[in-house]
């Protein structure tokens, strides 16, 4: 019995390393690994510090500012001697302090904090943005590697088909232009494995551009394996568009514009700061009040505003119907997708028995070679359709995942799979 169960578990130890290792660079690993370090994202972080300095900028509007000044008269002609000031060099102190702005200030701080929210969303959303391009590299991979597989399949049914011929054709010279024939239908299959081994040996080298690290053809397995359509839809599904990040950066968008209407608006009263000059000689404090009565470059600014402001409204408008629409294909993809499988892999069934009887009856030249070639190529364009469907599946999970705002969340929170 110890020995038994020790066995048992030195040997599941052993093929999960060994499964982990082989699987080291899913899409969930490079995903985790890549996103925090991409160039896009410490842009967007870089953003954020910016939106954050502008709003101590602004907030440090109500703090004095206190200047060094230096005055020196190099001509001056009075006709009354008495109003002739002194020419020397007078160094002084500025002094300015803001008193009331009629929330001028206030106004400024809080469009700043809008903007500074619409950085940090936009930072989300420039995460799901990239989440979503690597991923559609890696399910593009992981397709033509399928791809492959499906024609290597076909190609070793060739093989078989043509070493049997040969035989048959070193006894039977009249059988050599059947050889021929099925040699060429080979090269035409080697043709396809050659372009898929370029479109996958492709997207891989540009899906390392992301990664910064190789993924090889290895790593490519199936990432949404162990979690069903019915898992992704309870767990990845938002009650409303409040969580997605395009949706939430739309609205911080909208919610700085609307500040930046009330900022210009509130430009048009009076400003009063309270100054002083200090030299070595005077003492000068007094009130000083800015009001431009006429300014209308201030005016077309308002405007300027106010459509901005509609501008992002539109866009809202156009985000929610992305994300609705972009949510609905994607279910319909999984749907068809779904409904498309089951019947290929029937096909498949029927397809391979199909390839098998006229293989047989071949043999007993009561099918041509033409007919088993067609049956097999057949069998190969419905293997291959089975692994593009699969993959419009696995797209259709991509898809509502990124639908939803939650492709990031999936790969660096979720615990399914």
């Amino acid at each position: 019995m110890f020995s038994i169960n020790k066995l048992k578990i030195i040997t599941f130890v052993i093929l999960g390393g060994v499964l982990f290792n082989s699987h080291a660079n899913s899409l969930k690993y490079i995903l985790n690994n890549s996103l925090n370090n991409a160039p896009e994202l410490l842009e967007a972080k870089a953003d954020i510090d910016i939106a954050v300095a502008k709003v101590n900028q602004t907030r440090a509007q109500h703090f004095p500012v206190i200047s060094v000044t230096g005055n020196k008269l190099l001509g001056q002609y009075h006709r009354d001697k008495s109003d002739y000031d002194n020419n020397s060099f007078i160094p002084g102190l500025r002094g300015e302090l803001n008193i009331y702005s009629f929330g001028g200030i206030e106004n400024d701080v809080e469009r700043n904090e809008k903007e500074q929210l619409y950085y940090q969303f936009k930072y989300s959303e420039t995460k799901e943005n990239v989440a979503y391009t690597i991923s559609d590299l890696y399910l593009k991979a992981l397709l033509a590697k399928e791809s492959i597989a499906v024609k290597k399949k076909s190609l070793d049914r060739h093989n078989k088909i043509i070493s049997e011929l040969n035989v048959i054709a070193r006894n039977d010279e009249g059988r050599v232009s059947e050889y021929v024939q099925a040699e060429a239908r080979k090269i035409l299959v080697e043709q396809d494995i050659n372009y898929y081994e370029k479109e996958l040996m492709t997207t891989l080298s540009t899906l390392s551009k992301y990664t910064g690290f190789p993924v090889g053809e290895s790593d490519l397995v199936n990432p949404f394996d162990g979690m069903t359509v019915s898992d992704m839809y309870s767990e990845f599904t938002a009650e409303n568009n409040n969580q997605n990040p395009a949706y939430l950066v739309s609205q911080a968008d909208i919610d700085a514009k609307k500040m930046g209407v009330k900022v210009e608006n509130k430009k048009q009263l009076p400003r009063i700061n309270l100054t002083g000059n200090i030299t070595k000689d005077d003492r000068q404090i007094g009130i000083d009040v800015t009001w431009d009565i006429i300014n209308f470059s201030s005016l077309y600014s308002i405007d300027e505003k106010v459509s901005q402001l509609n501008a992002a409204q539109q866009r809202m408008e156009r985000v929610i119907r992305d994300i609705e629409e972009a949510r609905r294909l994607s279910v319909i993809n999984i749907q068809k997708s779904t409904q498309k499988l089951k019947i290929l892999d029937a096909q498949i069934l029927s397809s391979t028995k199909v390839v098998d009887f006229y293989q047989l009856q071949f043999n007993v030249a009561r099918r041509s070679l033409l007919d088993v070639l067609n049956a097999e190529k057949e069998l190969s364009d419905v293997e291959l359709s089975y692994a593009t469907t699969l993959s419009d599946l696995r797209y259709g999970m991509l898809d509502y995942l990124y639908a939803q705002g939650k492709l990031s969340h999936w790969a660096l929170n979720s615990h399914t799979h």
